[in-house]
């Protein structure tokens, strides 16, 4: 299969509305220097009404979490997968010494709206509304808190017809795709997620490790067959074998694609055999490896 078919993947016109996310607001003087020393990011790079991804790595680099920072005249919003609201909120706090920071949850409070190709908010959409530019899906959007207490709300896109535009830009889900055991490299982090100049923060020694001298042992890969897979397939995640039946990853995520006639997946694969165009093997079906996240 020809890589080019991932471009032909394009965003849904409709919004992107994810349903309820973890979204914690810091403030306090120190917050900037605070966050910065805690995330993979450089947020001093971060400009007013501008969200940037980030991620949360214990000192043995594995993650925590995959999240976007977006930076207020008054405050860093941190927004993550839902189920991470209280452990991330714990893991920020546990850190705060002598710093005037405080972190509070207001994920109950506002909704979040992602609208691909848009550098300026519909005109329903209510003037208290926090407004973010955010290359959510590595492409230009904008994102949308909308107060819970509004009326309004935009008419979203099914959550399933975005999976292929997220499969094939190679970003993963939390719990689903990456979780605890990943290294942040092994999921394509480093593209958009991790600055390489900038300073000391938590688990930086070993990203600067596998940098330098290293490298990861697999690869989160977006796969493709021509071939729809079968019509009953096996439970997520599925095996990947070589042709030689030899266990060398796992499935995670997949996706048809009718109108293009083919079926689009996220697996981890080892290194050794995550090389663009090889041949995978799971439920049956031979797929091709077409990137990597």
């Amino acid at each position: 299969m020809n890589p080019n078919l991932l471009q032909k993947i394009k965003s849904p016109t409709s919004a992107w509305v994810p349903g309820p996310r973890t979204l914690l607001r810091i403030t306090g003087a120190d917050r900037l220097r605070f966050l910065n020393g805690q995330v993979t990011q450089d947020l001093k790079k971060l400009s007013l009404g501008q969200t940037v991804r980030s991620a949360i790595i214990t000192s043995k680099g594995r993650l925590e979490a995959d999240l976007h920072i977006s930076f207020t005249p008054d405050s860093l919003l941190l927004e993550t997968d839902f189920t991470l609201h209280e452990s991330i909120r714990a893991r920020l706090e546990k850190f705060i010494v002598a710093d005037d920071v405080m972190v509070e949850d207001i994920s109950t409070s506002y909704i979040l709206a992602h609208f691909p190709g848009l550098s300026s908010p519909p005109s329903q959409a209510p003037s208290d509304c926090l407004i973010f530019t955010c290359p959510r899906f590595r492409e230009a959007g904008l994102d949308l808190w909308i107060p819970s207490t509004s009326s309004w709300r935009p008419t979203p896109s099914p959550l399933t017809d975005w999976e292929p535009l997220r499969i094939a830009r190679g970003l993963p889900l939390w719990g689903i795709d990456v979780g605890p055991d990943t290294l942040p490299p092994e999921a394509g982090f480093e593209s958009d997620a991790i600055s390489s100049t900038k300073g000391c923060y938590i688990g930086q020694e070993v990203i600067s490790r596998l940098r330098s001298v290293g490298h990861v042992n697999r690869h989160l890969c977006v796969l493709g067959t021509p071939t729809t897979p079968s019509a009953n397939p096996s439970p997520l995640p599925i095996v990947c074998l070589t042709t030689e039946n030899k266990e060398i990853g796992q499935m995670t995520s997949l996706v048809t694609v009718p109108e293009l006639s083919t079926s689009l997946s996220l697996a981890m694969i080892q290194r050794n055999h995550a090389t663009v165009g090889n041949s995978v093997l799971a439920n049956g079906t031979s797929w091709t490896i077409l990137r990597h996240a």
